[in-house]
């Protein structure tokens, strides 16, 4: 009996460490370095986050219909490309991304296995979302092209 409850309590643990949002260590177009989730400043907020320049048409729908459904991030993950060529991978991204959504724009250098782990990666040119409760926490996963359903969950997720 005694074992059972261990295992209970372990499987607990992990399914709670399974929610929680990893630290996310960035900077955003603007020059400004962010933590994430506390940069959402103990609020619900949206994620959206991309791992391959194929990613860029799904995060970019993906930006243009989450616009006004709550906070959001974007979230440009490079750690994978090549230190030679991450300033033109940067200056590419700024270039396609409105100066008023900057402050919100976070690229990523580190830390992108857990974030994978995260999202549950599959499909390397899939956008990516959470969305993130008041605390951090990770209380829904989407991966693909926009769909009504998900922004009505988003939605759900995103209302206070």
């Amino acid at each position: 009996m005694r074992n059972l409850a261990c295992l209970a309590a372990l499987f607990c643990g992990i399914a709670l460490a399974q929610t929680a949002l990893p630290e996310i260590q960035g900077q955003t177009l603007s020059g400004k370095a962010v933590t994430l989730p506390a940069a959402a400043g103990g609020k619900p907020a949206l994620l959206i986050l991309g791992f391959t320049h194929g990613s860029q048409t799904q995060t970019k729908a993906w930006e243009a219909r989450a616009a006004g459904l709550g906070p959001v991030w974007s979230i440009a993950v490079l750690e994978d490309v090549p230190r030679l060529v991450r300033g033109m991978a940067l200056h590419g991204i700024k270039s396609s991304i409105p100066k008023e959504r900057y402050d919100r724009f976070v690229v990523v250098y580190r830390g992108e296995k857990e974030l994978k782990q995260a999202v549950g990666f599959g499909p390397p040119d899939d956008a990516y979302l959470l969305a993130i409760d008041a605390g951090g926490a990770i209380r829904w996963r989407y991966h693909g092209p926009v769909t009504d359903a998900a922004v009505e969950e988003i939605r759900k997720q995103l209302a206070p």
